[in-house]
């Protein structure tokens, strides 16, 4: 047995503890650890035992949502996001931007025609082609005229808004021409002795230049002399001023725009 004191074992039915001196009598005999356990400090009485306190059922609700919550989004997380269908809505917002962009594309392209389309219709406007075939000699007359730009007046009996045409002609019968003719009015050239004139091309310096002419002595037609060297100043410019003596009207001048010919004929 062991002492109820200080928990040395002693000899069993010892009424005293031969290491303590404590009476044993009346005690049961117990173990080493039941003695010490015995002998132990006892409670603080003024230290309230920690007790478990049990957990609600709404907490327990609370935890198990929690719980299912997270469960959810990890699954969706982990599944892939479905595309979703085309909505007839959709399909027509996108009809409308593709046909938005294609009318966008036409008015670009014909906006850069409409820029291009003037400059081009501008010098086709400055000359005028034309063939002509010579059916007694098998050839082919070339011709490109262009009018002046502006006219001059003159009295009756004549029109009062006199313009004058330049032609640059090519005929197997008589070869290179340059004509020039006025639409009413006299030039006063007489085939035998022919007349004089004056030109400037560009911002070039005033020229003589002889006339000569028609056969049949008509008054509104004439002929340059020198047509090779008139005809390479003429595909060099883009300004051509002629002055000519007309009868009862002075000697008027006419402007022509003459850039852009197309000539190797």
């Amino acid at each position: 047995m062991y002492s109820r004191e200080c928990g040395e074992s002693i000899e069993d039915g010892s009424k005293f503890c031969r290491h303590c001196g404590t009476a044993q009598t009346g005690h049961p005999a117990r173990s080493r650890v039941a003695a010490q356990e015995a002998t132990a400090d006892p409670p603080d009485p003024y230290v309230a035992p920690l007790a478990k306190k049990p957990m609600s059922t709404a907490n327990k609700v609370g935890i198990g949502v929690i719980v299912l919550l997270v469960i959810v989004a990890i699954f969706h997380a982990s599944s892939p996001t479905p595309t979703p269908a085309p909505t007839q809505a959709s399909s027509a917002d996108q009809s409308a931007d593709l046909n938005a962009a294609a009318n966008d594309a036409v008015a670009e392209v014909n906006a850069e025609v409409a820029t291009q389309a003037p400059a081009a219709s501008a010098e086709a406007a400055n000359w005028d082609y034309s063939t002509k075939t010579d059916k007694v000699r098998g050839g082919t007359s070339y011709s490109a005229t262009t009018t002046s730009t502006n006219t001059i007046h003159q009295d009756p009996p004549y029109d009062s808004d006199t313009s004058m045409t330049l032609t640059v002609r090519h005929a197997p019968s008589s070869g290179l021409n340059i004509i020039l003719r006025i639409s009413s009015g006299q030039f006063m050239c007489p085939s035998y002795e022919g007349c004089s004139g004056t030109a400037r091309f560009d911002d070039g310096s005033a020229e003589r230049i002889r006339f000569t002419g028609p056969d049949d002595d008509s008054s509104e037609t004439i002929f340059v002399e020198g047509e090779k060297s008139f005809l390479a100043k003429l595909k060099r410019s883009k300004r051509l001023i002629i002055e000519k003596t007309l009868y009862q009207a002075g000697a008027p001048q006419f402007e022509f725009d003459v850039h852009g010919l197309k000539w190797d004929h």
